[in-house]
C-alpha cells in the first residue's frame, strides 16, 4: 500500500476518485507509556519506545503543520473555542523514569508539551503491575516536581493502578478524589491547579468510575480506546512497533473509527490490538522484523 501524504487544506478530490485520506478534524490523543535507547527484548506490551523514535515522530509532526497542544490548548478545542484540525495531546502514562530521562529532554528541546498520568500510591515506587519488565521503576517525587519547567504537565492514573470498574463506592473514592490530593501534595501545588486531568489504568472504566472521576474535580480523563464524553477520551497507543508509516496511519480518523466499528466485538479488537502490538520476530542478521499494525482496511 502506497504511504499516506499529509492532507493540504481545502484540497478536493477529482471527480471518480476517492478523497485521500485526511487527519483528524478533532485533536488527536496521543498515548505512550515508557521510553528507551535501544529496544528492549524484556518488553512484550511493545510499551517502551526508542526515544529516537519518539522525536522522529514529533519532529514530522511539526514539519507536516501540526500543532502540539497543552492541556488548555485541548480543552479549547474540546468546547469549540479554536480549531483541532492538526492538533495533537501527547499524554504519557505510568510515569516510569525514562519519561525524565530520555522523553521529557525532546519534549522541551522540541517544544511539544506533554500531560503525564501517574499512580499516587506508587510515586518513587516500581511498576508492579507489569510482569515484563517487572518492577520497573516510577519517578521520585522530587523529579515528578521538576517536569512542569519542561513543559509535562501531571495528572493522576489512579493511586495503585486499579482497574476501577466494579469497585465499591469507598475504594473509588480513594482512586480519585483522595488520590488526587496526595498526588497535589507530592507536587506541592492545589489539586485545582497541578492535577486536573484523569487517565485510567488500563483504559477501564464504568459509569461509577466516571462518575467518580468527575466528582472529585477533574477537568478531563482519558480511556484507551472507549471513548465516553470528556470523562472518558479515547487516546491513539503508540508502541515499540510503529515505524513513522504506521504512525503516520494511526493519526488517521479512520484509524479510530476502525476500533469503535470493533466495540461490539471485543473479542476481535483484543485480538487485533495483541496482534498490532506484539513482540516482533528477530532475523538471524538483522534488526526486528516490524510486526503488523492495525491499520483501517
Amino acid at each position: 500500500m502506497a504511504e499516506p501524504q499529509p492532507a493540504t487544506t481545502g484540497s478536493t478530490a477529482a471527480p471518480g476518485r476517492r478523497s485521500p485520506l485526511r487527519p483528524s478534524r478533532s485533536t488527536v490523543v496521543l498515548m505512550y507509556h515508557g521510553f528507551c535507547t535501544t529496544r528492549r527484548a524484556d518488553d512484550p506490551e511493545n510499551l517502551f519506545v526508542e526515544v529516537a523514535r519518539l522525536e522522529e515522530q514529533l519532529t514530522w509532526l511539526l514539519a507536516h503543520g501540526w500543532e502540539a497542544l497543552d492541556l488548555d490548548g485541548y480543552r479549547d478545542v474540546r468546547a469549540g473555542r479554536r480549531s483541532g484540525h492538526r492538533t495533537v495531546l501527547v499524554t504519557i502514562d505510568d510515569g516510569f523514569d525514562s519519561v525524565a530521562d530520555l522523553a521529557a529532554p525532546v519534549l522541551h528541546r522540541l517544544g511539544v508539551p506533554a500531560v503525564l498520568f501517574v499512580p499516587s500510591g506508587l510515586v518513587g515506587a516500581t511498576a508492579t503491575w507489569l510482569p515484563e519488565p517487572a518492577s520497573s521503576p516510577l519517578l521520585q517525587p522530587e523529579r515528578l516536581r521538576g517536569l512542569p519547567a519542561l513543559g509535562v504537565e501531571i495528572g493522576l492514573h489512579g493511586r495503585d493502578h486499579r482497574d476501577l470498574r466494579g469497585i465499591d463506592p469507598d475504594e473509588l473514592h480513594r482512586q480519585t478524589a483522595l488520590a488526587r490530593a496526595e498526588l497535589a501534595d507530592f507536587l506541592g501545588a492545589p489539586a485545582a491547579r497541578c492535577v486536573r486531568s484523569f487517565a485510567y489504568p488500563y483504559g477501564a472504566h464504568d459509569r461509577a468510575a466516571r462518575d467518580a472521576v468527575a466528582a472529585a474535580g477533574f477537568l478531563e480523563a482519558f480511556s484507551v480506546f472507549d471513548d465516553a464524553g470528556p470523562m472518558a477520551v479515547s487516546r491513539v497507543d503508540v508502541n515499540a512497533t510503529d515505524t513513522l508509516r504506521s504512525f503516520r496511519v494511526k493519526l488517521m480518523p479512520q484509524y479510530r473509527r476502525a476500533w469503535r466499528a470493533l466495540e461490539s466485538a471485543p473479542a476481535l479488537r483484543r485480538l487485533v490490538h495483541k496482534v498490532s502490538t506484539r513482540t516482533p520476530n528477530r532475523t538471524p542478521d538483522g534488526p526486528p522484523e516490524a510486526a503488523p499494525t492495525a491499520v483501517p482496511s
